[in-house]
């Protein structure tokens, strides 16, 4: 009798054991699981830093090849709408100067790079915290240096028989130095709004194929070579363009390029702005919100004057 009553006991705590085990057990799961959301929602209010765009994460900058025919790019860089723009400028647009007009180039030559910043600031309207920076060919070449060759075609830029002219076919590999050369060779060959058209070319195979390497290499990159340049960026700026880049990379930014859509006067030698710019010009700043970007309070709203005598339909001289 003494025997069967230690069986039923056994049984029965081992019955009570296989129903209690698995409570425990799935308890202090939850409690664990509860307590680490504790302990991330604590971090997350006490200032652990959340890698997301700040209102400060944008730029706008008028970039300068200087030389014998200087060469321009407008950039608009926004970390918050996740996007790269380029717009190649006609060395040839025409911008107030003193008491008249010139060209961006003679602007340039006359003035240098703050001084065609706001003579373009006076067609487009761009923001008030623009920047430019200017560059050497040389100079040029050295900042892109260590990012290897471009893998570049023109066959959106140049028609077939541009591109049969300049004996482009293809994508090519093309180091700095001999793309900018090959641009050179285009002025006054092709037409201006051409040749901006495959300067930007140029510049978008660039952001494209070296995005994830530039945040790294690019700001730092300027601060070595800043008694080279001509710009307006502070060490402050800097800064910001490297955690803009960063968020960028880490976003797989969209780049795109374009031309500022004009008209080319030979009489007067002037790129004339056309009613295209408007559109070209808010497309330039304000995404859509589509494709993984979105709306930035960062963005300016320009609006683009296009002066009487400039307007599509005028004659071309």
């Amino acid at each position: 009798m003494e025997t069967k009553g230690w069986k039923s006991f056994w049984t029965a705590l081992w019955v009570t054991l296989l129903v209690l085990l698995p409570l425990v057990a799935g308890t202090l799961v939850l409690a664990q699981r509860q307590a680490l959301q504790r302990v991330r929602a604590s971090e997350s209010q006490s200032g652990v830093p959340v890698r997301l765009p700040r209102e400060e994460n944008h730029l706008t900058l008028l970039a300068c090849v200087a030389g014998e025919d200087p060469a321009f790019v407008l950039l608009y860089l926004n970390a918050d709408q996740n996007c790269i723009h380029l717009l190649a400028l006609p060395s040839q647009l025409a911008v107030p100067f003193s008491d008249g007009e010139a060209t961006l180039a003679q602007c340039y030559q006359a003035a240098g790079p703050a001084r065609c910043l706001q003579g373009l600031g006076q067609v487009l309207s761009l923001p008030e915290d623009a920047h430019y920076l200017a560059a050497t060919p040389e100079t040029l070449a050295e900042l892109c240096g260590g990012y290897g060759s471009l893998r570049v075609g023109f066959s959106g830029a140049l028609t077939p028989s541009q591109l049969e002219q300049t004996g482009q076919s293809g994508v090519s590999d093309w180091t700095v130095s001999s793309a900018h050369a090959f641009l050179a060779g285009l002025e006054g060959a092709l037409p201006p709004g051409t040749v901006a058209a495959a300067r930007a070319a140029v510049w978008d195979a660039f952001f494209r194929q070296n995005l994830d390497a530039l945040p790294a290499a690019l700001p730092q990159a300027l601060r070595d070579a800043s008694g080279s340049l001509l710009t307006d960026l502070t060490a402050g700026d800097l800064l910001t363009l490297e955690d803009t880049l960063e968020l960028l990379a880490n976003g797989g930014a969209a780049v795109e390029s374009g031309v500022l859509p004009g008209q080319y006067r030979p009489g007067t030698g002037f790129y004339t702005l056309d009613e295209e710019a408007q559109a070209a010009l808010m497309a330039f700043f304000n995404v859509e919100a589509s494709s993984g970007q979105r709306e930035s309070s960062s963005a300016p709203y320009p609006s683009t004057s296009v002066p009487e005598g400039q307007r599509t339909g005028d004659a071309i001289e």
